[in-house]
């Protein structure tokens, strides 16, 4: 009984732990408020101390040392999801209990009047959310789950001449996590075949099917932050870079763009297996994962419709899913011990489609101190419903944002701070997966052995709809020191 239950359990633990998360990275949100305010339209736009991320040409408007940051806090609990079973909420954006943040911070420095020197820190690629997982099929898929990649960013900025400016920067990534946890449901283990202990039977994961137990998985590493989520693994050793141009073209029209290169990326760590619910202890093994964060273009211009009043920007980003391991092909599992003595790896079938993004904003100057912004997005999904998972969350995207800076520099050199507040709201087009249309679901899908020691899964055997909205909420701090 004690074999039947472990084969059940691994087999369908290990497929709830192998799904990416993909519910608003914060690649696709923006690194400081002065960006996400105008819905991420800004690489044409006057540098800030983002520009290390949004435009590394932007940096050459500095005139002096600049020292900057930015807070995010996100909030997933009005997304929405519909299975045979009802309706199903999201309990909290949590990690552990505590408010999950995003920081970026920045400090750049001109050493002539042609070049700028700068040094930045964020998360590129973040999201985290703690699922509702007392009822509903939903939760057997990752009840808590985390994605966090922290890069430090040395910036150079170059102005050719009055005109034109170039930008490099070399994104390094220092610290990454991935973490998810998962609950197991007993009906997986009907699937297996009668020499693995089951019975063959197909038998759909309900709302009602007993939980015997849990499945975690988190990196390698426990280094500190102090903020939510706590625990990161170290890297230095993967990396991309990110080439910026900025044009003058008029004296009210720039131009601006952006190539960001793929940061080929692994994670390795510990898969728990927590089988005390159906009293048969716990067991863990060590995994290798190559997960890629994808690569992107973008380009833009920004015109003043009002000069030194109102301004207009518009941007379009081509970002390519497809190239990156993990989203834009299988998903692999390697594991460091063969799983109920045969299993060495698990599979998840993703084809991600390249997206192109479209982006628009406004900047109006109430007077000298108080700026107003608004912005729109709209962002492609990646997958088609064959590759759908619940866990990435993915569908069509309209993205609404405001914002207000208040300017405190006062003196002829421009010294001092400016303060900006801006809020994001991320609107998922509801989609809904019919029976047997995807066979990634999670909960849904049963065990299937592709060969003699690969765990892949069938199709969906149930309905399953999904959309709501993400919400963000951010505050800039920048300092200008001034000649």
């Amino acid at each position: 009984m004690k074999t039947t239950f472990s084969r059940v359990a691994l087999s369908g633990a290990v497929f709830l732990a192998a799904a990416p998360v993909n519910a608003g990275w914060i690649q696709s949100l923006g690194m400081s408020e002065q960006c996400i305010a105008v819905g991420g339209a800004c690489v044409a736009k006057e540098g800030d101390f983002a520009a290390f991320y949004h435009n590394p040409a932007a940096a050459t408007s500095f005139k002096s040392t600049v020292v900057g940051g930015n807070l995010r806090s996100l909030d997933t609990t009005h997304v929405t999801l519909k299975d045979s079973g009802g309706s199903h909420s999201i309990d909290d954006t949590n990690t552990e209990g505590q408010v999950a943040i995003a920081p970026t911070f920045a400090v750049y420095t001109p050493i002539s009047q042609e070049i700028t020197l700068g040094l930045g820190i964020g998360a590129p690629f973040a999201i985290t959310a703690d699922w509702e997982n007392d009822d509903g099929i939903h939760r057997f898929n990752m009840s808590d789950q985390s994605l966090f990649v922290i890069e430090l960013s040395p910036n150079l900025a170059y102005k050719i001449n009055d005109k034109l400016s170039l930008g490099l920067s070399f994104n390094i990534v220092a610290l990454k996590q991935l973490r998810t946890e998962s609950l197991i449901p007993l009906s997986f283990g009907a699937a297996l075949p009668p020499a693995l202990g089951g019975a063959g039977a197909i038998i759909p994961t309900t709302a009602d099917s007993p939980v015997i137990g849990s499945i975690s998985t988190s990196t390698d590493g426990a280094v500190g932050l102090g903020i939510p989520p706590d625990e990161f693994e170290t890297s230095f050793e993967e990396f991309s870079f990110t080439l910026g141009m900025q044009y003058q073209a008029t004296d009210r029209l720039r131009l601006g763009a952006v190539y960001r290169s793929q940061t080929d990326m692994s994670f390795s760590g510990d898969l728990k297996l927590d089988l005390n619910p159906a009293g048969l202890g716990e067991q863990t093994v060590g995994y290798d994962l190559a997960f890629d964060m994808p690569g992107h273009i973008q380009v833009g211009a920004e015109y003043e419709l009002i000069p030194n009043k109102l301004a207009w920007s518009i941007d379009s980003q081509w970002t390519n899913w497809a190239s990156a391991d993990g989203i834009g092909s299988t998903t692999k599992f390697e594991f460091d011990a063969p799983l109920l003595g045969f299993i060495n790896d698990l599979q998840v079938d993703y084809e991600a489609n390249n997206t192109m993004t479209f982006r628009t904003g406004l900047e109006y100057k109430l007077n000298d101190r108080i700026t107003l912004m608004a912005g729109y997005v709209f962002d492609e999904s990646i997958f088609d419903d064959q590759y759908v998972d619940i866990l990435v969350y993915d569908s069509d995207r309209n993205i609404f944002s405001l914002g207000l800076s208040y300017d405190l520099r006062a003196n002829t050199n421009e010294s001092g701070w400016i303060w900006t507040a801006g809020m994001q709201i991320t609107d998922y087009k509801d989609r809904k997966i019919e029976v047997g249309e995807s066979q990634n679901l999670g909960g849904f899908s049963l065990p299937n052995l592709l060969d003699a020691d690969t765990l892949s899964f069938s199709a969906n055997r149930d309905t399953f709809e999904y959309g709501g909205a993400i919400w963000a909420f951010g505050m800039s701090v920048q300092y200008n020191f001034g000649d």
